[in-house]
C-alpha cells in the first residue's frame, strides 16, 4: 500500500480521529460512541480533496471487519478514483468491545435489535463524517455483502439519504428483516437506486429469497446474477457494484 509519510489527527465532539497519508491516499481510523457503543470505523479518501466528494459506505461479510479487503483494499482502490470510502465494524465484530460475531447465528430475537442499533450508528457516522472530511452527503452510497447487506438494508432504508446501493448476497428475512408488512424496511428504499447480486448457487441465501426482496423493491432497481456459491465474493461482485455506483453516483 505504500509508505506513511505523515500522521493526522483531528477531533469533533464524540469523535476520534487519527490516521496517515499512504501513497495517494488518506486513511483515517475513527470511533464515535453511539448510545453505550463505541464504533470504530475507516475512510480512506484522495491525498489532497480540496472539494467534497462522493461517499460510499462499504459494509464487511460475516465474521469479518472493516480492515478486510471489501471494505479497506476496496476503499483504497476507490479512493484513488476520487471517491471518499468508509466501513464500520459491525455489531459484535472486529474491534467492538462486544466482540462475539456467533451471537448471531444463535440469538434470532436479537434481530430487531441489532438492526435499530446499526440503522442509529450509519445515521451518526455519516453525520460525524460530514463534520470530519471532505464528503458529500447528496452523493451518497452504500455496499454491502452478506451480513453488510442484512444491516444495510434497514440502516439505508431509515437514514433516507442514500442515492444509491448494491446489496450483495442478501435476500428478505432473517437479520435483514421482511420485504413486506408493517415491519419492514424495504418499502422505505424508494429514493435510493438499488442493485442486489445475487449467487446462482448460494447455499445460504435461497434465490426465491433474493428475488421475493427485488421484487418488493419500490423505487429504480436491477438485479444482477454471478455464477458461484455464497463465499465467493470475489473481483465480479466488487466491480457489478462498483458500475453501479458509478452509473448512479
Amino acid at each position: 500500500m505504500g509508505t506513511c509519510v505523515c500522521r493526522l489527527e483531528s477531533m469533533v465532539e464524540g469523535f476520534r480521529s487519527a490516521g496517515s497519508v499512504i501513497g495517494e491516499v488518506t486513511e483515517m481510523r475513527f470511533s464515535l460512541t453511539v448510545g453505550s457503543e463505541d464504533v470504530p470505523g475507516l475512510i480512506c479518501y484522495p491525498v489532497g480533496a480540496d472539494a467534497r466528494l462522493p461517499l460510499v459506505l462499504m459494509q464487511h461479510p460475516g465474521m469479518g471487519s472493516k480492515d478486510d479487503y471489501f471494505v479497506r483494499d476496496i476503499a483504497h482502490q476507490w479512493a484513488k478514483r476520487g471517491w471518499a470510502c468508509a466501513g464500520l465494524d459491525a455489531p459484535l465484530h472486529g474491534d467492538r468491545g462486544d466482540h462475539d460475531p456467533m451471537v448471531l447465528f444463535r440469538d434470532r430475537d436479537a434481530y430487531p435489535r441489532i438492526r435499530s442499533q446499526f440503522a442509529a450508528e450509519v445515521h451518526a457516522a455519516l453525520d460525524a463524517m460530514a463534520d470530519a472530511y471532505p464528503v458529500d452527503l447528496s452523493r451518497l452510497g452504500f455496499v454491502g455483502y452478506s451480513l453488510g447487506s442484512m444491516l444495510g438494508i434497514p440502516a439505508v432504508a431509515r437514514d433516507g439519504r442514500f442515492k444509491a446501493a448494491a446489496f450483495c448476497l442478501v435476500g428478505e428475512g432473517g437479520l435483514a428483516g421482511p420485504a413486506e408488512g408493517a415491519d419492514a424496511d424495504v418499502p422505505k428504499l424508494g429514493r435510493t437506486a438499488v442493485l442486489i447480486v445475487g449467487k446462482e448457487q448460494d447455499e445460504l441465501i435461497s434465490r426465491d429469497a433474493t428475488e421475493r426482496l427485488y421484487e418488493a423493491l419500490p423505487g429504480k432497481k436491477a438485479i444482477r446474477w454471478l455464477p458461484g456459491g455464497h463465499f465467493e465474493i470475489g473481483p465480479d461482485v466488487v466491480r457489478a457494484a462498483e458500475k453501479w455506483l458509478v452509473r448512479e453516483l
